[in-house]
């Protein structure tokens, strides 16, 4: 069978990596100060981030003017779309829960130790010098505020820790885009995966048929109008707004029904563009699955059950539920893998990876190095090698699960709070097993663990998606989602701590939450909890399930990715969104066919991207002023 021909694919242009490095500090600052200056917006915990969007928008519309008057300058799709890539790359790394939350973490048992918790007794002896600032003189401004990074004192305390934790991201994104690499054909070509969160940008990409669209506008219009006219009754009470936030949770008052607690009712044109943009089947059971979680809650006050502390443990369900994921992801994928394997020990195999972003044989090695610097990280930091096998085990499991959910999904959040590696460890073997200083080491990593909206690969691999639809060189976009990275990352550490020495005190339950469970752990050592691994296999046999009806029966619905995102907090305020979403597509595809859908999608394009820009300007003018803006997203 002949293969088939090879597309030539457009070089990476040095313009665009400029366009993209320019874009990268004001993009970084403005997440730094929302996020955790201001608390307000949080960019980073959505999957489709809208600063990046929205600086892509400034991209294009400037590239009209140069189309239209300077058409030797114009650029190309494939360098939009490479400056939109290395924005989101940058920010991803720099987010709320993971370079953020880390540097809440590295000062904080210094600062916050006192005789009433003993900490200092408890486990300041395994805190390495290079992997925190335990110099309270130099963390006095860090967290009093009104003093300055750039003094010499601050900057030696800091300069240690920051360098290894540098090394130490950008080790763990590379084995994450190695991994990526790997996947890419099956997940993209063979697959096909419709990677829904790609289509905004990459159609703001076209040019000038795009945005010629009346209905983009009309959506446009209703999405900036909204944002506009409430932003300006956030500033100015006397100005009319359009309330978009409910909760009908309160009207229920007697049991059982009280027991299901908030329901948001939020009507946020961005929400119901992305709810509109996923597969229908998906669409459905996010919002099913939701009101199952609701269902578990009236139960558990019927039975008595809301009576076991944590019930119904959503955070075991769905870790379970991650957990078949992507055991199911790698099995369909396991043809692929063997093939992969076969090539990288120099078997003959047919898998031509000419026109991959690199060699399987560099890749594995490639992940191999960065795992090997992760893993010295964290040896040198005194863990156990079988601790550490065990967190990153199971954090590998947790970020393909969510790789292969926004590919396939197009999810808008991916909330995973407070169940991570550690947590499941310390349920699996109690930490009396585990041990001190692999328990502190575990307080560390909780940074980047402690919710899984700021994982690099789910990006990583919408880039690759990016670079097949745009006809972007693959091989070359690699290297510089990397450096994006690790550029990112540098000025990310640089913007926090800038503003940690301006305003003080950032962040702080972050480190709080870190160091009591430290404290719980090694103050009453538990041994393993059997209810919560209950629960933990009740979430795989319920997703195991739903997988097999999904097989067998063509007319089961249902998918199980939507049944562990439907339990989160944030999900919580997207759910009627989707749900509004989901039967305007139905209507429309029943009624029009998928002509229909095609001729709607510039609506729900404009409302998001209006949303979006609107949201931006917001922010900016916040940055301006030094001021809280009125935030479109409520979550």
């Amino acid at each position: 069978m002949d293969k088939p021909p090879r597309v030539s694919t457009e070089n990476i242009t040095w313009r665009a990596i400029t366009i993209g490095l320019l874009s990268l500090p004001l993009n970084i600052y403005l997440v730094v100060q929302t996020e955790t200056v201001w608390t307000t917006q949080y960019p980073t915990t959505m999957a489709i981030f809208f600063n990046a969007v929205f600086t892509l928008f400034l991209v294009a519309i400037c590239n009209l003017f140069l189309t239209r008057y300077l058409p030797k300058w114009q650029l190309t799709q494939a360098e939009m779309l490479t400056a939109y890539v290395m924005v989101t790359l940058a920010c991803v790394v720099c987010g709320h829960d993971l370079l953020q939350a880390t540097m809440c973490i590295l000062g904080h048992a210094s600062w916050f130790a006192t005789p009433e918790n003993e900490w200092q007794s408890l486990f300041f002896r395994y805190i390495p010098d290079w992997i925190a600032v335990m110099d309270r003189h130099a963390l006095t401004g860090y967290y009093e505020g009104t003093s300055n990074l750039f003094e010499i004192d601050h900057i030696q305390a800091w300069l240690t820790p920051v360098l290894f934790w540098l090394l130490f991201f950008s080790a763990l994104a590379f084995s994450m885009i190695m991994l990526s690499a790997i996947l890419r054909k099956q997940w993209i070509e063979h697959e096909k995966l419709s990677y829904p969160i790609i289509l905004l940008p990459f159609e703001m990409t076209k040019g000038g048929v795009f945005y010629k669209n009346r209905l983009l506008w009309v959506g446009f219009g209703i999405g900036l109008g909204l944002d506009l006219l409430n932003g300006l009754n956030f500033l100015f009470p006397f100005v009319p707004g359009i309330p978009i936030r409910h909760d009908i949770g309160r009207m229920f008052t007697e049991k059982p029904l009280n027991a299901i607690g908030s329901t948001p009712i939020h009507l946020n044109p961005y929400a119901i563009g992305i709810g509109f943009l996923m597969p229908l089947d998906l669409s459905l059971s996010c919002w099913v699955f939701y009101l199952f979680w609701k269902a578990q809650l009236i139960f558990g006050s019927m039975s008595g059950m809301n009576q076991t502390p944590g019930y119904p443990h959503i955070d075991m369900q769905s870790l379970g539920a991650y957990f078949g994921l992507c055991f199911f992801a790698l099995w369909i994928t396991h043809k692929h893998l063997w093939k992969v394997f076969r090539n990288i020990i120099g078997m003959k195999t047919d898998l031509d990876s000419s026109s991959e972003p690199i060699g399987y044989r560099s890749a594995f090695f490639g992940f191999l190095i960065s795992i090997a610097i992760v893993f010295g990280f964290c040896l040198k930091a005194g863990m156990s090698w079988w601790g550490i096998f065990g967190f990153f085990s199971i954090h590998f499991i947790l970020v393909l699960a969510f790789t292969r959910m926004r590919a396939e999904l197009g999810t808008p959040t991916q909330d995973f709070y407070r169940a991570g590696p550690s947590f499941f460890l310390t349920s699996l073997f109690g930490s009396r097993k585990i041990g001190a200083q692999t328990l502190t080491g575990f307080s560390f990593l909780y940074g980047f663990t402690r919710n899984y909206r700021s994982q690099p690969m789910p990006n990583q691999l919408e880039g690759f998606k990016l670079a097949e639809k745009g006809v972007i060189n693959s091989r070359q976009l690699l290297w510089v989602m990397w450096g994006s990275t690790v550029i990112g990352l540098m000025i990310g550490f640089v913007a926090f701590l800038h503003a940690g020495y301006l305003h003080g005190s950032l962040g702080t339950w972050r480190g709080q939450e870190a160091f009591n469970d430290l404290q719980r752990w090694l103050t009453f050592p538990s041994e393993t909890e059997w209810r919560h691994l209950g629960f933990f296999g009740f979430g795989i046999v319920l997703t195991l399930s739903t997988l097999f009806m999904r097989l067998r029966f063509i007319w089961w619905q249902l998918h199980p990715l939507a049944y562990p995102l439907a339990g989160n907090w944030n999900f919580g305020r997207l759910w009627f969104p989707v749900f509004l979403a989901w039967c305007i597509k139905s209507i429309l595809v029943r009624h029009g066919g998928i002509g229909a859908y095609r001729k709607a999608l510039p609506l729900f394009f404009g409302a998001m991207l209006g949303e979006f820009v609107m949201g931006s300007l917001w922010a900016i003018l916040g940055l301006s002023f030094g001021q809280r803006m009125y935030s479109f997203k409520h979550w």
